[in-house]
């Protein structure tokens, strides 16, 4: 994923400032004395430095999802901060002045990377967001000491994306009824009723009543109801004509 959204931040940039690749390299190797003295025409160097879990947007449980037909139960992505220190390398000073505020213009000037500038390794999220973060001095002094660098004028930049889940859980059958049981405990009286779910194909019987000899409910916008009944009742849907359908031992009922 990270070389993705190396990719991402290159494409931006050069779209968004713009960066010419004839004339302006974008690199992403760390900006030590080293680097830099190897250099031999303007460099936009995007150095990530940290990368952490953003705790603040944390979403729980899982997802469905439709693949080839199935249904799979995904659990949620991990949102992330990607941390970039973005410098601008020449050999005048002014030319890395003149690249680092176009590059700040870009970065304040879009709140995400519009989708055109992402791969299809990176269609499954949200558009990353793009905001400058609140750094101070001492933090980016600090960064450049460990570097071996000399210090420099930077954009700290953060990146809010999100680290896809797992795959899939397959999702299991639907389920057509849930059973239980009544009793009275003064008498030897009980009741194993369930609830049983129907469907109608009828379109005509879409809000029709649906009696057991204990419960009514009607017939649903697509056809659907569901009743507590006992194996071996009877329901009846009050259409003209009526329709009755016996409650089975198991499954639920589809009434033609």
């Amino acid at each position: 994923m990270l070389n993705l959204l190396d990719d991402a931040l290159e494409s931006f940039f050069r779209h968004a400032v713009p960066l010419d690749s004839r004339e302006v390299d974008v690199e992403f190797e760390p900006p030590d004395r080293e680097w830099g003295a190897a250099l031999n025409r303007p460099t936009v160097n995007i150095f990530l430095h940290n990368i952490l879990k953003d705790g603040s947007r944390s979403v729980a449980g899982t997802r469905p999802t439709v693949v080839d037909g199935s249904v799979l139960y995904t659990p949620a992505p991990t949102p992330m901060e990607f941390r970039y220190l973005i410098t601008a390398w020449s050999a005048r000073h002014e030319d890395e002045m003149r690249l680092l505020g176009a590059i700040l213009a870009a970065v304040n000037a879009h709140g995400s990377i519009p989708q055109a500038h992402l791969s299809a390794g990176l269609a499954e999220i949200p558009p990353p967001e793009i905001v400058l973060a609140a750094t101070s001095a001492e933090r980016q002094s600090e960064l450049w000491n460990a570097l071996d660098g000399q210090l420099k004028p930077g954009l700290q930049v953060v990146l809010r994306s999100y680290l896809p889940g797992p795959p899939g859980i397959p999702a299991g059958p639907p389920t057509e009824d849930i059973g239980f049981s009544l009793s009275d405990q003064n008498t030897d009286r009980s009741s194993s009723r369930r609830r049983v779910s129907g469907r109608v194909t009828d379109e005509s019987a879409i809000g029709a009543l649906v009696r057991a000899p204990f419960a009514t409910t009607r017939v649903d916008g697509v056809g659907r109801f569901a009743i507590l009944a006992v194996t071996g009742d009877e329901l009846v849907i009050e259409t003209d004509p009526e329709r009755t359908i016996t409650v089975p031992d198991v499954g639920g009922v589809v009434v033609d």
